[in-house]
């Protein structure tokens, strides 16, 4: 759904309302960007009642436009999505500020203090926005004419002599409109009483350019196209030489109570003006002329009012008479817009040629001729707004005596809302909902600054960016003479091509050992666990349970369960001696419970050591008893026969005992055998170089491996846990299967 933009005019004789929703973007405007497009949903308008006659019209002001909203709120008028309205020029005062500066954060932080010295209201009671205005740079002085006498010689040469004076700065100049904060609060809260919040809260002056943008530019050209294009209304020919002013238009809304004029150059408001003249005016004036009430006037003059100028003369006495009064009454206002339009030639070098007329007041008849023969200045109404209007609301909406002039005095509200419409975002805006009155709903003052916080990110991502692709480019360069230096210092030191640093090492290590840098290691971890699985007693000698075993390069650490501590000391007896073994410690033993035994032994390895060469003693012959708890494979089978005594089970049982322990025996020997033989054996030349070739290629993968690891700092702390794991479940009946690994070794 489209939203709703509700502009809001709080006048003194009605409430207008004016609701409008954006539609796809129109044409550009002459040499313009293209402008936002819009259309009319709903326009209303309710007369504020007059005051009692024992109020005050002023204090009882706000009461009766309350009565006029609730009334607008009744019939529908104020469903929206976004609310502006204004606050009108003689509630507030403007001052233009110079800066020697144009930081406009410095500008910001200088503002109040400037402020408070050129007004005389404290700043704790005001409010006061503030917009930048464009200078233009001083023209270029003329060079001087050069000196002719002896006098105007000797002066210049004076004056070159003379210190340059110093250069200014660039300067900035800024337009402050500051009211009371009571003002703003007394909108808000008579607002606030129908449920709206208005997102702007501007100075109705200055609204005027976005209603010229949005509703009158296309149509009100006012660059000369010839001589003729220039005539005024009287006749003059306006000069358009170059240095002659610029010609420009100007915008006027005569309201009830006050008129509202804003010269226009370019689509920008140069000069604002709020005159406290305007219908109410002539009211009064017709009032007392014919001796009527004021609200007989009132209609009087919405009917028959009519001001006689050329081609038009009065056919009756009383129109004559009504015309008189009229011209009076807008006499003060006639002076005051000539005023208005002569200054702007003189301070600002532009002249007004044209001006539109809009604004309830304005619905006299004859009243733009009648200007611009006064002003001797073009003068057209607004028509656009009722044509606007027309186009997109139904026939029966547009009733009205006035004709093509019906929404004439809609022109504020219309003003009011397209200041709210995204993409006509006037750079002239005065809002007052600043500081204490800031506007906090719906997050819009981020949105504000949305594109300002992207452009500021974008370049700071750009910054980064560029820094770390330059950085990255040096290091690149770094790492590469680095590696360039280490090939080249390898070359001189070894005098072959490694290509890498870790084959460069190997090769000096090999040049420095012979053939050390590539041996294989006298004794390995697997050499540790036989030794230990070999001096450990049996099982059917001593029960027991190894339940954890850690062997590093320089110590065992051998945890496991026991029966006694008897089996404890008979264990690292029996360890005591192993090649290797410097020092067996048995740690630590406490009891599990009435039957088990927790035991941590602990061996320290130096190969120095070369142990005492002793076989440990075969296990002792097996009983009944152990054979029975024995494995399946241990166990010898025998045919059950009927009890007749015993003797026969017994000669059994004995001959079964000494054919396991046979066996056991002849495997004994047998693994020792092939064990004496692989220790005797020597290897070959061929089989060493390709041993060498092998560890060398598994050095490589090692260190890709290790690069690899380093460069990832996510596994890097579990490098430890990878290569440093201990070998657990070593039980205590694996004492075979280890030294059946020893015999196919």
């Amino acid at each position: 759904m489209a939203q709703r933009i509700v502009g809001i005019d709080l006048g003194t004789h009605s409430v207008k309302v004016v609701i409008i929703g954006p539609k796809s973007r129109a044409p550009a405007t002459r040499g313009g960007p293209p402008r936002p497009s819009f259309e009319v949903l709903s326009v209303g308008e309710v007369e504020v009642p007059p005051p009692d006659v024992d109020q005050e019209a002023a204090a009882s002001l706000r009461d009766r436009q309350g009565e006029a909203l609730s009334e607008l709120k009744r019939r529908g008028l104020l469903d929206g999505d976004l609310y502006v309205t204004g606050l009108p020029g003689d509630a507030v005062a403007l001052k233009s500020l110079v800066f020697p500066f144009n930081d406009r954060e410095k500008i910001g932080e200088a503002l109040p203090y400037t402020l408070e010295s050129e007004i005389t209201l404290d700043l704790d009671d005001v409010v006061f926005p503030y917009i930048h205005i464009e200078r233009a740079e001083p023209p270029t002085p003329p060079p001087p004419p050069a000196p002719t006498t002896a006098r105007e010689i000797r002066d210049a040469r004076e004056k070159e002599k003379e210190p340059p004076p110093p250069k200014r700065g660039k300067e900035s100049e800024v337009l402050v409109a500051y009211t009371r904060k009571e003002a703003v609060q007394d909108i808000l809260d008579l607002l606030a009483v129908q449920g709206i919040d208005p997102r702007h809260i501007e100075l109705d002056a200055y609204v005027l350019d976005d209603l010229w943008a949005g509703v009158f530019a296309n149509m009100h050209d006012v660059e000369p196209t010839g001589p003729s294009s220039l005539t005024t209304t009287g006749g003059t020919l306006i000069e358009v030489a170059d240095g002659a002013p610029a010609p420009v238009v100007a915008l006027v809304d005569v309201g009830h109570r006050r008129t509202t004029v804003a010269v226009m150059k370019e689509g920008t408001i140069v000069s604002a003006h709020t005159l406290v003249h305007g219908g109410a005016d002539a009211t009064r004036a017709l009032a007392k002329e014919i001796g009527l009430s004021l609200d007989e006037a009132e209609r009087g003059k919405r009917k028959e009012a009519f001001i006689e100028v050329a081609g038009a003369v009065a056919q009756f006495p009383e129109q004559q008479q009504i015309s008189d009064v009229l011209k009076k009454a807008h006499a003060p206002l006639v002076r005051r817009i000539r005023q208005i339009f002569q200054a702007s030639i003189s301070s600002s070098r532009l002249r007004v040629v044209k001006v539109v007329l809009t604004g309830g007041g304005s619905k006299v008849l004859n009243l733009d001729r009648y200007l611009a023969e006064e002003l001797n200045i073009k003068v057209v109404r607004g028509r656009e707004l009722t044509a606007l209007a027309k186009a997109s609301l139904k026939p029966a909406a547009v009733v009205d005596g006035t004709g093509d002039l019906a929404f004439a005095e809609t022109a504020l509200a219309f003003g009011y809302a397209l200041s709210g419409l995204s993409g006509i975002r006037s750079s002239t805006r005065i809002d007052f909902r600043v500081g204490p009155f800031a506007w906090r709903g719906d997050y819009d003052f981020i949105r504000e600054r949305v594109p300002a916080l992207g452009a500021w990110a974008a370049a700071l991502l750009l910054v980064v960016g560029v820094g770390a692709m330059a950085q990255a480019v040096m290091l690149s360069r770094e790492e590469t003479a680095l590696v360039d230096r280490q090939n080249e210092l390898c070359k001189q030191i070894t005098g072959d091509e490694s290509g890498s640093t870790s084959r460069c090492m190997a090769l000096i290590k090999e040049r420095i050992n012979g053939t050390g840098g590539f041996q294989v290691p006298e004794y390995s971890a697997v050499d540790t666990f036989v030794e230990i699985s070999r001096r450990l007693p049996y099982s059917t000698e001593i029960k027991r349970k190894i339940t954890e075993l850690d062997i590093t390069s320089d110590r065992v650490r051998l945890k496991g369960t026991t029966t006694t501590y008897e089996a404890i000391d008979t264990m690292v007896a029996r360890l005591q001696g192993g090649k290797c073994f410097s020092l067996v410690d048995k740690g630590k033993a406490r009891n599990i419970n009435a039957e088990t035994v927790e035991m941590n032994i602990t061996i320290t390895l130096d190969c120095s050591v070369v142990g005492d060469g002793k076989v440990p003693a075969p296990p002792p012959a097996p009983t009944a008893a152990s054979l029975a708890s024995s494995d399946d494979d241990e166990k010898v089978p025998t045919d059950s026969k009927p009890d007749d005594g015993g003797s026969d089970d017994r000669k059994d049982e004995d001959q079964a005992v000494v054919d396991a322990a046979e066996k056991a025996r002849l495997r004994t020997e047998a693994k020792e055998k092939a064990l004496a033989e692989m220790r005797a054996r020597k290897s070959s030349p061929e089989e060493i170089e390709a041993r060498k070739e092998r560890l060398r290629k598994l050095r490589e993968e090692r260190d890709a491996r290790r690069r690899q690891l380093l460069d990832n700092p996510v596994a890097r702390p579990n490098i430890r846990n990878r290569f440093q794991k201990p070998i657990r479940g070593l039980e205590g009946n694996e004492r075979d299967e280890a030294d059946e690994g020893e015999g196919d070794e």
